[in-house]
């Protein structure tokens, strides 16, 4: 078995997956947004689409090894679904993420960050809206914290397969709509809406989700000081007021309301 070191960047993410279906190991997550993966082959690859940091010769062991939980906080566990049987997750709630093609297994800080914020908001009954759903995990913990309705969407329809079947995994599906398409293509208000996206994009669509903020919105994937302040910039202008920001690794997570 040969293992191949490679290097990238988070918006590769999804690309490392297309050339690797059967799986890779996230060795280190950068806080600059740099990934180091290993994959794991028992042919020579031919060609590189990332960076070569090295190759060795080692021992098969199963992919499946290198999914662990993932602890969010003491009442957040996401677990692959061969740990649903594990009991030690019993008093916590469990979202049940397939390691599959779309980005969002709850590894990266800006989905620690927004599950963090929604886990402080009262879901029950409310109807939410997840834009840029990637793997489902918030839609999926709304449905799991009592929301009656959750919309998610996203413009590529990998994602919203996957969101599909992980709403099935946690049998949420009766709660969870995933569909393709853009905050322009909405219509209506919800009360509670989550986007974990990145500043180039937010400056594209802030405008589109702005009018279907029926109370709160929690948004994720800011990257350092400089992109958080021309965020808050961003968010003035569409007269939405923070109220809470949290950070972990120079990522931020804001909490926002209509400044009415």
């Amino acid at each position: 078995m040969i293992r191949y070191l490679f290097k990238l960047r988070e918006e590769d993410i999804l690309k490392a997956y297309e050339n690797f279906p059967e799986g890779f190991e996230i060795v280190e997550n950068k806080p600059s947004g740099e990934y180091v993966i290993a994959v794991y082959t028992e042919e020579e690859l031919k060609s590189f689409p990332f960076h070569l940091m090295g190759k060795e010769e080692v021992v098969y062991r199963d992919w499946k090894e290198y999914y662990k939980p993932v602890t969010i906080s003491d009442k957040t566990v996401v677990i692959p679904p061969w740990e649903v049987a594990n009991g030690e997750f019993a008093d916590k709630t469990a979202l049940i993420i397939n390691p599959g093609k779309a980005f969002g297994t709850g590894l990266h800080e800006s989905t620690q960050l927004t599950l963090l914020l929604m886990e402080e908001e009262e879901l029950r009954g409310k109807r939410v809206w997840d834009v840029g759903c990637g793997s489902g995990i918030l839609s999926i913990f709304a449905a799991k914290k009592g929301a009656k309705e959750v919309l998610a969407i996203d413009i590529d329809p990998l994602a919203v397969e996957e969101t599909v079947e992980n709403a099935k995994l946690n049998k949420v599906e009766g709660v969870v709509k995933a569909q393709k398409g853009e905050p322009k293509d909405i219509e209506g208000t919800y009360e509670v809406v989550v986007a974990n996206l990145e500043l180039p994009i937010f400056e594209k669509v802030l405008k589109d989700i702005t009018p279907k903020i029926g109370k709160i919105a929690i948004f994720s994937g800011i990257y350092r000081l400089g992109e958080l302040i021309d965020f808050l910039k961003l968010l003035e202008e569409q007269k939405l007021k923070p109220t809470k920001v949290v950070e972990k690794n120079d990522w931020y997570a804001l909490r926002v309301v209509k400044n009415l």
